[in-house]
């Protein structure tokens, strides 16, 4: 007679199976694949992160071509001159100046006419360098180029002059006077004065 729980080929031995105890797969095998996928992102990210290049140069602020110097946007030196929404957000944002440029003194519209006011400032730069600077950088901002040429009642200066649509109905013009460069000595050896001239026209053409 043979003993309940054997067989032929000998007891059957399972100690795991408990009444009461079911086996479920391991855990752990699931757990190390996701270990390893979060060590690759990370790994993966600070790699990006140290071999990246740096952000491009906002574009007010890139090189203009012929020149070393660098735009950037007229508005915050032009607040002496604006009003409430005078000019146009259209037209102070069509405007830069060469990055360096210091302001020497401006004259506010007076209210009586269509808008006008002048601002002066220098720069360490040629005269040239300057010309060419607002030759390109208004044509490339929507800016109508309407002459280069001699500036009246100023020997010596040039005037780049230039016209626009704006979105309040009306043109406006903008003439930069550049002044012959002045050389001297110090960190700074040439300096350049030019006067920027803005004018709401009186019709729209």
């Amino acid at each position: 007679m043979s003993r309940v729980g054997t067989s032929a080929a000998g007891p059957v031995q399972r100690p795991d199976a408990r009444p009461g105890r079911r086996t479920t797969p391991s855990a752990r095998p699931a757990l190390v694949v996701v270990g390893i996928a979060v060590a690759l992102v990370l790994l993966f990210g600070i790699g990006a992160a140290l071999t990246g290049s740096s952000p491009a140069p906002a574009p007010h602020a890139s090189a203009v071509h012929g020149t070393s110097l660098r735009a950037e946007p007229a508005a915050p030196a032009l607040r002496p001159i604006e009003l409430p929404g005078t000019p146009p957000s259209d037209v102070l944002g069509a405007l830069v100046l060469p990055k360096g440029a210091r302001a020497r003194s401006s004259v506010k519209w007076n209210g009586l006419t269509q808008f006008s006011a002048t601002m002066r400032f220098d720069l360490p730069a040629s005269q040239a360098a300057i010309i060419g600077f607002y030759r390109a950088e208004l044509a490339a901002r929507g800016w109508s180029i309407q002459g280069v040429g001699p500036a009246r009642a100023q020997r010596g200066a040039t005037e780049v002059l230039a016209q626009r649509p704006s979105s309040d109905g009306w043109y406006w013009e903008v003439g930069v006077v550049v002044s012959p460069t002045t050389f001297g000595g110090g960190a700074a050896p040439e300096t350049t004065r030019f006067v920027l001239d803005l004018y709401e026209m009186p019709d729209a053409t």
